[in-house]
């Protein structure tokens, strides 16, 4: 039996990897383990559900996040900068692929996902939403950014628009998903 703690996160990338491109009843652990090379028992040992696995790899995702927003380096940005690192998240998925937004991939799933795994979902979709809630906040009130209605209803209309047009783009290119976000950036700007 493995227990590697390269082992362990080996089997957390591959399964967020699997989380972004199949989602989460799209695979199994005899996927990882086949993948990887090491048994079931091995995956098994570092998670003992699959739940419990994605559940762990939504908390890293969401750990990163919270340090990359509060890194000095995004922190310190100006609104039109900080909406691009956030387009930017999702222009390497789409880079990446064809994968889609891990939020996005549960959220299409959620009726049928564990109670565990709903509660990651909601509290990751929430952070992104009152980040980007903060940053159009910030921009409207430095006068670079200009749109009608909350900040908190723009912020969800520009992550559904995201996360609906990485999906899009697996059928049709990475061509609309970038005119989604470009369109998004016209419609900000002052």
């Amino acid at each position: 039996m493995v227990r590697s703690p390269n082992t362990k996160r080996a089997i957390m990338d591959l399964a967020e990897a699997l989380l972004h491109d199949k989602g989460y009843n799209g695979f199994s652990y005899a996927d990882i383990s086949a993948e990887l090379g090491v048994k079931n028992a091995a995956v098994h040992y570092h998670f003992r559900t699959k739940e419990e696995l994605a559940v762990a790899v939504l908390q890293r995702y969401r750990d990163r996040f919270k340090l990359w927003v509060n890194n000095a380096r995004v922190k310190d940005l100006p609104p039109d900068k900080k909406l691009d690192w956030f387009f930017h998240i999702y222009t390497n998925m789409r880079a990446d692929n064809g994968k889609v937004c891990l939020a996005g991939s549960l959220e299409t799933e959620f009726n049928s996902i564990p109670d565990a795994l709903r509660s990651q979902t909601e509290a990751m979709t929430r952070e992104y939403l009152e980040w980007l809630e903060a940053a159009l906040q910030e921009g409207r009130e430095a006068g670079v950014f200009h749109f009608n209605g909350s900040a908190a209803d723009k912020a969800a209309l520009i992550l559904a628009s995201l996360q609906g047009a990485l999906q899009m783009a697996r059928a049709l290119g990475t061509k609309k998903f970038n005119a989604v976000v470009q369109q998004h950036k016209q419609d900000l700007l002052v």
